[in-house]
């Protein structure tokens, strides 16, 4: 059965006309108490007769009812200029625009972690669906939890290992790695750096690092432990592990860095010692964002084609909406690399 604007009220301590207000635009109302209606209502998954009405209704006539796409970041207080996902979300509003759909939000899980914002945007009443980027198994207690209010989600670069009933789209990460160290090997190099993002992230995150050891292996090439630095996907991070493998007593003739941004950082570090990039360091990164062949040298990169993933993505989750096929899809994109300035023969 259906909770009911009593039920919510009489959950919430308070009377049907202030969670009526609430609902509507809770002015004249105190902050703890709209709080607390909120949250109550979210617990409840309480709809309100009228726009539930008229969701069922568009449900049985099988189209989409708002027309609105919102869109997911993982924690992060940079979603405007975050490189990669900036990128990518220009991409998913070209798809959108296509099928004049219209992209009503970008939040972040922090952002989410107010309950008052979650109730009013994590809603079927508001959009139709929800794209995830960069949202897997590490935050997969708050992806279930959106799941429980919004039917209809795509993961977008990234994938959850055991919830299968979530469609995921996303590049084949591990080729990234194997790509990036396989052409460095090929230039004769042997003493290659890989800067990582976090050693203790799942799986997906670390895949790069598990293609450039895979390379090495078949290239007959031990995995070095301290040629393996963790740069938490921050330039600044970047320059500390760049600076720990150039302090080392026989140096990397060359670093794979896991995204283009963390890359800059390395030229940071390099530039800094007096170190000619590609000379004395060859350097390949990972993304190909849009400062990467701006960089100097241009930056030597390994990619996925962003405007297909997203489309697809898009076409996925508007297809689960309108129930032209069902959830669980897992579609992967190959990487290619993107050959520049910044590598050298060696030896």
């Amino acid at each position: 059965m259906n909770a009911t604007i009593k039920d919510v009220a009489k959950t919430a301590g308070v009377s049907p006309m202030t969670v009526s207000r609430v609902l509507n635009d809770g002015r004249y109302v105190r902050e703890s108490t709209r709080k607390k209606i909120w949250e109550v209502v979210e617990k409840l998954n309480y709809t309100p007769s009228e726009e539930g009405r008229r969701l069922a209704s568009s449900r049985s006539q099988g189209k989409r009812r708002t027309g609105n796409i919102g869109c997911i970041l993982f924690p992060t207080y940079a979603k405007y200029t975050e490189p990669f996902f900036a990128e990518i979300l220009e991409e998913v509003d070209r798809a959108l625009n296509e099928l004049k759909l219209h992209h009503y939000f970008t939040l972040t899980l922090n952002e989410l972690e107010d309950p008052v914002l979650f109730a009013r945007q994590i809603n079927p009443q508001v959009v139709d669906g929800c794209l995830l980027l960069g949202v897997g198994d590490l935050y997969r207690k708050e992806i279930l939890r959106i799941r429980q209010k919004m039917p209809h989600l795509v993961i977008l670069s990234d994938y959850l290992e055991k919830d299968r009933d979530i469609s995921c789209v996303y590049a084949d990460v591990f080729q990234a790695g194997y790509l990036a160290a396989n052409y460095l090997i090929g230039l004769g190099h042997r003493r290659i750096a890989c800067i990582t993002g976090h050693f203790d992230w799942p799986e997906y995150s670390r895949l790069k690092f598990l293609g450039y050891k895979k390379a090495l292996a078949d290239a007959g090439i031990a995995c070095d432990e301290t040629l393996v630095k963790e740069g938490k996907y921050s330039i600044e991070g970047a320059i500390r592990a760049a600076n720990a493998l150039l302090e080392g007593q026989s140096r990397p003739t060359a670093i794979f860095v896991v995204s283009d941004p963390m890359a800059i950082g390395v030229y940071k570090a390099l530039q800094q010692r007096g170190l000619a990039i590609p000379r004395d360091v060859s350097v390949v990164g990972c993304d190909n964002i849009s400062i990467s062949p701006h960089m100097y040298p241009s930056l030597t990169t390994v990619t996925e084609d962003k405007r297909e993933t997203a489309r697809m993505a898009v076409r996925i989750l508007v297809d689960e909406i309108e129930e032209r096929r069902g959830a669980g899809t897992r579609t992967v994109f190959p990487m290619r690399l993107v050959e520049r300035e910044s590598c050298f023969i060696t030896g």
